[in-house]
């Protein structure tokens, strides 16, 4: 693992029982007073909530790319391999750890979860707690949160002294270790031990590891132990970056192993030979930082992504949040997009599955708060917590001055090539929101498909349902976007739904057409449903944002979601997107 980036300060690992700060467990004896505490955010965690038990190949999800068959090419996400992303960035704890957010509205986010499987806060304190803005973030997008238990060098090896002294203690720290879990509302941890360990204790690091795992699993079903290629069964700090007879113990008992990043293929072969039916719980470790790594990390980190899935096996991404750290804030937006887009095609893609449904498509920050269309603070605010669902595809990049990014690998981009930079079909907009920061702009300069894709999902409809869209363009004409929904019956047959704009005209051709609802049937609908349903998310007055209303009865399962601008305007902007049962 790597070391800390900059010179930290202390204050911000210091825990003061401030219920409005997230820090770490600096020590063994601090855990131990912990294993009680319950924090006052602990009410406002959301709790995991998993998505589809289908997924899809990222080669196939591109927002541009329609394919007909999709649905042949879904997999179930249990036989695909696994990505867990490893948050590393300037020793952690830095404006995330406020529980009701920030003002520094320019600190990094990370909205490509539908690509994520686990997500793992890390820091060099020995117990990370994962802040709770990042498990709300993650917890809505369907991927698990884990902390990190890490020790180092001779410091660590005093507290695995302590902590190994008999069974008891064991069985104890695990104990520990597993309430401070359950309170804080993660889902498992990162284990790095890397100091020796004194080969006579060896025996009881390895029924630690067995008893976490166990114990963790039977309080949190769906928890996740992983074990960082470190220490070995002899006790000797020495990371082999493969899976074999010297780590095996570890692995064996265990949800996975997280191998060390300075691998070369034939480490990759060894591993995939070492693991037999388990090779998806082998995690290749791909440092974004580039620090002795297949690739050298940076834009280039693909290369190693994508030997480790021609192994079939699971990925460990190391500092992805090296766009924010190391190229800047400035053009953070367009710059993580070209990152993603050159990783997607080697993830697996999972999306939403429970209504109701609803997302804003705000990222968790603004520079300027906005509630229905109207702004109600001017001041930048920055808060994971309020992040809303976000789509499954990449934005695809069309412009010609993408290419140097692309082609500066590890390196630093020229700063004359940054500004001229655009996106493509399917961006993020901060500089209008319906509710919350931030919306989707959709252009269709980019493509040569009418339809662009903005979700895979797995919505179950056994009734009425309420679909309802905000809609805005720039120029201040009445903007035109169609929704397509495509869904899938019980024998298999497909069909698309188009929900179309007022001023739609042609037809629609071999689909199903489903018009708005008209002012007087919102209204015959507020006698049957409350009315807070509609007031909600009624636009406020000239601020330009359109809301239209369907309801469809369906006996269906939704699966794919997409958008089509049918006006002459070069972009609309998409602020609510919700999907809500009516009967069953």
């Amino acid at each position: 693992m790597s070391d800390c980036k900059e010179e930290l300060s202390n204050e911000r690992f210091e825990w003061n029982g401030d219920g409005s700060i997230c820090t770490p467990i600096q020590s063994y004896i601090d855990v131990q007073k912990l294993k009680c505490f319950r924090p006052s955010w602990r009410d406002s965690v959301l709790d995991f909530s998993d998505n589809s038990v289908f997924c899809y190949s990222g080669q196939d999800l591109h927002c541009n790319s329609v394919y007909t068959d999709l649905l042949k090419r879904r997999r179930k996400r249990n036989d695909v391999p696994k990505t867990i992303f490893c948050h590393d960035l300037k020793g952690g704890y830095t404006e995330d750890r406020f529980v009701n957010g920030s003002m520094r509205h320019a600190e990094y986010r990370f909205f490509h979860w539908a690509g994520i499987d686990t997500f793992v806060y890390f820091s060099h304190q020995l117990v990370t707690i994962p802040p709770p803005v990042w498990i709300n973030s993650a917890h809505l997008h369907g991927t698990k949160v884990l902390g990190t238990l890490i020790t180092e060098w001779d410091d660590g090896k005093k507290v695995w002294g302590e902590i190994l002294e008999s069974d008891g203690t064991v069985e104890d720290f695990v104990n520990d270790l597993v309430a401070i879990c359950c309170h804080f509302g993660f889902d498992g941890y990162l284990l790095n031990v890397e100091n020796n360990i004194p080969p006579e204790y060896v025996t009881r690091l390895e029924l630690f590891v067995k008893l976490i795992h166990s114990r963790l699993h039977s309080k949190i079903p769906y928890a996740e132990v992983i074990w960082y290629d470190s220490v070995t069964k002899e006790g000797k700090l020495e990371w082999q970056n493969e899976l074999n007879n010297l780590n095996r113990p570890f692995f064996n008992n265990c949800d996975g192993i997280f191998l060390n990043y300075t691998w070369k293929e034939d480490n990759l072969k060894k591993s995939v030979e070492n693991a037999g039916a388990r090779h998806l719980d082998v995690y290749v470790g791909v440092d974004v930082f580039g620090r002795n790594c297949y690739g050298g990390g940076g834009f280039n980190s693909c290369q190693a992504v994508e030997l480790a899935r021609k192994y079939n096996l699971s990925l460990a991404l190391f500092a992805p949040s090296w766009v924010h750290e190391y190229l800047g804030s400035s053009h953070f937006v367009h710059l993580e997009y070209a990152f993603w887009q050159k990783l997607w095609p080697y993830l697996y893609i999972h999306g939403p599955a429970r209504l109701p449904f609803s997302t804003t498509f705000c990222q968790g920050y603004g520079e300027k708060l906005y509630r229905n269309g109207q702004v109600v603070s001017d001041a930048p605010w920055y808060n994971l917590s309020k992040q809303q669902y976000q789509p499954t595809v990449p934005s695809c990049l069309s412009d010609s001055f993408v290419e140097p990014i692309l082609k500066a690998g590890a390196g630093c981009v020229d700063a004359e090539v940054l500004p001229l930079i655009t996106t493509g079909c399917v961006q993020h907009c901060s500089q209008d929101a319906f509710t919350g920061g931030g919306c989707l702009q959709i252009s269709r300069s980019c493509s040569k498909q009418k339809s662009q894709r903005i979700f895979v999902c797995r919505f179950d409809c056994e009734g009425q349902i309420l679909v309802s869209l905000a809609t805005k363009t720039t120029d201040k004409r009445n903007p035109t976007l169609n929704l397509l929904l495509l869904t899938e019956d019980s024998e298999g047959v497909c069909r698309t739904l188009s929900l179309v704009g007022e001023e739609t005209g042609g037809g629609c051709g071999d689909r199903k057409c489903v018009f708005p609802l008209e002012q007087k049937e919102v209204e015959q609908l507020k006698y049957c449903l409350q009315e807070e349903v509609f007031d909600d998310v009624s636009p406020s007055v000239g601020s330009g944002w359109k809301l239209s209303h369907y309801v469809l009865h369906l006996r269906e399962t939704v699966v794919e979601i997409a958008v089509e601008s049918c006006g002459s305007h070069d972009s609309v902007l998409l602020g609510l997107l919700r999907i809500l049962p009516l009967t069953s």
